[in-house]
């Protein structure tokens, strides 16, 4: 049967958001129309659409398989279709297909109205989608960092409600908005679905109602400071469409889903896409204040309530339990423990804690037989991130008292959870605790700083994409008024454009205090290019270098503007804290500089993690669960689930550099309290074309209870490399998870290069 098409025109539709909308009604107008695809040709455009090709569980535990299958994704009645589709397999085991497409690399936007009308499929464990990813995924860094708009999503078992998401950070942070059909559902008939996208302010919109707005999110990497807003909803984002069978989240199809492929129940159907744009958006946007964190106490400075009603009892993961509490006494009751820490868990909610003080944290407990419990305070509008703990307590029968103190260094929150969880540890022995305080004890120091960024650079903001106005840690004297900025272009250069005769020293741009150690190699290096070629200076300690910036050259393809690289090594003759200068007064010349460097000039700084962890971040993909810290001078990582994928956990350092035709050795020391298989290697960066090569190939080793030392030789055989990510690798093994809690401990990385007459 031919579907009926559009019902309203588009320029109704948007006018009817006036009409019905409960927050902001759309100002965008038939004439705003830049885009869009009506699907009433024959076939899918590939100029417009790329396919998909993903194995099942790439991504949330998913069972689809994603590819060009025309019984997965094809064109009907002047409709996309996406069909997800049931077989069964020689070994009995059903297996999934669906479809994915994107219009990555082919049509992005930056700001804008994206809209759809379409209907999704019915039956649990579908969840189709209408999002948006960046076209550049790597430019603020992986998921979650560089961002996610979440136009529609609708379970499948669930069709009447709406969810509209934005994904950022890290820590991973979210916002989302739900809207419920009073009547009807999203499966049964076409709705429009948009998101109006603008500087400073996301908007969602369902058949005309704003029923979500977000005005504050964020981005930053482990160790480097936050992004100057909008970031990262400011670069170019591309257009998916998908239909996915199963995941974490919406859960998995059961004897009630229906795939059946003559009937619609599988299939999502979408009418239209289509792209609005205003000829200009001002980009001049700040971050909204956030109001300040107030901690609520008692008379004797406690912030914990003693109200009953702040307290709440949770079960997850088969565990059964009650509790018993008059708000200051508690009795923690278990009849199955469960599988999870969380599977009989008792919570206090919105518990203030306030950046630059120090807590103590205390309270008294025992149990009717002994046991343990975890404690600890986490931060649930940050993916739960531990703000102190956690903490395993041993009880026993007699009552004892615990205290810990600890400093708050995140942003402050008013909505941190203070935790008790007692699940999945061996017993149901009821717990009794009392006497709960949580208290500010002083104020810390948060300046005390890195001695340089996970990348390696001892010099902050380089790139100048951080604070305000781009120009965070960075001090100007500029005594020629001459015009400082930072470009709005995606290269980000700081830009200074001096008067005529302005000198080198009167704009200097600088960051003091930067502490170098005696003998050690140091790489000073930065990317610059001027509207003629000019003169300037770069000053730190006794040093002062002239160097000569060329006039900058197009690039015939891409129009650009290409700057030079500018390099040099500088080795102090003694332990010093220098002041690193930029001197840039250059005669009414236009100067460009980007990509501001100082850092060892060694493959792998901090191998012996003396220095805390600096330069070294973990990731954990959002499926796994695992947190690093430096414990007695070695890295620790604690691992609760390792996901589906070896690389969903790694301890890894950027910006290493690797030379064509060297050989190098590779040298660490492992253990672990889990005997188990984790690998290593020293790889290409290919966030932005997914080429992750092995420079080093990857190297699997077993680990165990006891310290042992591992060593590998290889050569690079491919061009020189400055960008190789170091990376140890952390995740499931050989495709098995692993769901037990355990500790990595690593320390003693070396990678050096080993002369030809050496090799052995």
């Amino acid at each position: 049967m031919k579907m009926a098409k559009i019902l309203l025109t588009s320029s109704l539709l948007l006018a009817a958001s006036s009409v019905f909308a409960q927050g902001k009604a759309s100002e965008y107008t038939d004439a705003d129309l830049v885009w869009k695809d009506d699907f009433n040709g024959k076939k899918l455009n590939t100029k417009d659409w790329n396919y998909e090709f993903h194995e099942p569980g790439w991504v949330n535990a998913e069972l689809q398989s994603y590819d060009d299958s025309k019984k997965n994704t094809y064109l009907k009645d002047g409709c996309l279709v996406i069909q997800a589709l049931k077989s069964e397999k020689k070994d009995g085991t059903s297996a999934y297909t669906s479809g994915r497409i994107n219009t990555q690399g082919k049509h992005a936007f930056t700001y804008g109205r994206f809209e759809a009308r379409l209907k999704v499929p019915k039956g649990m464990g579908f969840l189709p989608a209408f999002w948006m990813m960046p076209d550049d995924e790597s430019y603020y860094g992986q998921w979650p960092k560089c961002g996610e708009i979440d136009i529609m999503e609708v379970m499948g078992q669930e069709t009447n409600k709406l969810y509209g998401t934005l994904h950022f950070g890290e820590p991973h942070g979210m916002v989302q908005g739900t809207r419920v059909l009073d009547k009807g559902n999203f499966a049964d008939e076409f709705h429009t679905f948009a998101v109006e996208w603008e500087p400073g302010e996301i908007r969602w919109y369902c058949d005309g109602v704003n029923y979500k707005t977000a005005k504050d999110w964020f981005t930053k990497r482990p160790g480097f400071g936050e992004q100057t807003f909008p970031a990262p909803f400011d670069q170019p984002f591309y257009i998916i469409f998908n239909v996915a069978v199963g995941g974490s989240w919406v859960g998995y199809p059961d004897e009630t889903t229906d795939f059946d492929p003559k009937k619609d129940d599988a299939k999502m159907f979408v009418d239209y896409v289509k792209v609005y744009q205003k000829k200009e958006y001002n980009e001049n946007v700040e971050k909204p204040a956030k109001a300040p964190v107030v901690a609520k106490t008692d008379a004797s400075g406690n912030m914990i309530s003693n109200q009953k009603s702040a307290w709440e009892f949770l079960t997850a993961g088969g565990g059964v339990g009650s509790v018993e509490s008059d708000g200051k006494n508690h009795a923690i009751k278990s009849t199955n423990e469960g599988s999870l820490e969380y599977s009989v868990q008792y919570v206090q909610a919105k518990v203030p804690l306030n950046q630059g003080y120090r807590y103590r944290y205390s309270f008294d407990a025992y149990a009717d037989a002994k046991r343990t419990m975890i404690t600890g305070i986490s931060a649930p509008n940050n993916s739960y991130a531990r703000r102190f703990g956690d903490v395993k307590v041993d009880l026993t029968t007699q009552k004892q008292h615990f205290s810990y103190e600890f400093n708050m260094i995140a942003d402050s929150d008013p909505e941190c959870r203070l935790e008790y969880n007692c699940g999945a540890q061996d017993s149901t022995a009821t717990i009794y605790i009392s006497n709960i305080r949580l208290e500010k004890i002083g104020e810390i120091d948060l300046s005390f700083g890195k001695k340089c960024l996970p990348d390696g650079n001892y010099v902050f903001n380089g790139n100048f994409q951080e604070g305000k106005n781009r120009l965070g840690s960075w001090e100007i004297d500029n005594k020629a008024n001459a015009q400082i900025s930072v470009t709005r272009d995606r290269a980000r250069m700081l830009k200074v454009v001096s008067p005529k005769k302005a000198k080198n020293e009167d704009v200097i741009v600088k960051q003091t205090g930067i502490k170098l150690e005696k003998g050690k190699d140091y790489i000073v290096k930065f990317d610059a290019y001027s509207s003629k070629t000019t003169n300037i200076l770069v000053k730190y300690g006794d040093v002062e270098q002239k160097i000569r910036v060329l006039q900058a050259k197009t690039d015939s393809k891409t129009k650009a503007l290409i700057p030079g690289h500018y390099e040099w090594v500088y080795v102090p003759e003694s332990d010093k804290e220098i002041d690193f200068q930029l001197l840039l007064g250059s005669d009414g010349a236009t100067v460009c500089v980007d990509n501001v460097y100082v850092k060892e000039n060694c493959v792998v700084i901090n191998g012996d993690f003396d220095r805390g962890d600096s330069g070294w971040e973990l990731y954990a993909n959002e499926s796994s669960k695992a947190k690093f810290d430096v414990v007695n001078g070695a890295a620790e990582v604690k691992i609760d689930n390792t996901g589906s994928m070896d690389w969903m956990i790694q301890l890894k350092q950027n910006g290493c550099l690797l030379e064509k035709g060297k050989i190098y050795k590779i040298t660490l020391k492992a253990k672990s309290d889990l005997d188990r298989t984790i690998m290593l290697a020293l790889q290409r960066d290919g966030a932005k074309d997914d080429n992750w090569y092995p420079y080093s190939n990857t190297l699997k080793f077993n680990v165990g209870r006891e310290f042992k030392e591992y060593s590998w030789q290889f050569t690079m055989g491919m061009e020189t490399d400055p960008n190789v990510i170091f990376t140890i690798s952390m995740g499931a093994v050989s495709g098995k998870p692993i769901s037990q809690s355990h500790t990595v401990t690593i320390d003693s990385i070396s990678v050096i290069e080993v002369q030809k007459n050496e090799k052995k």
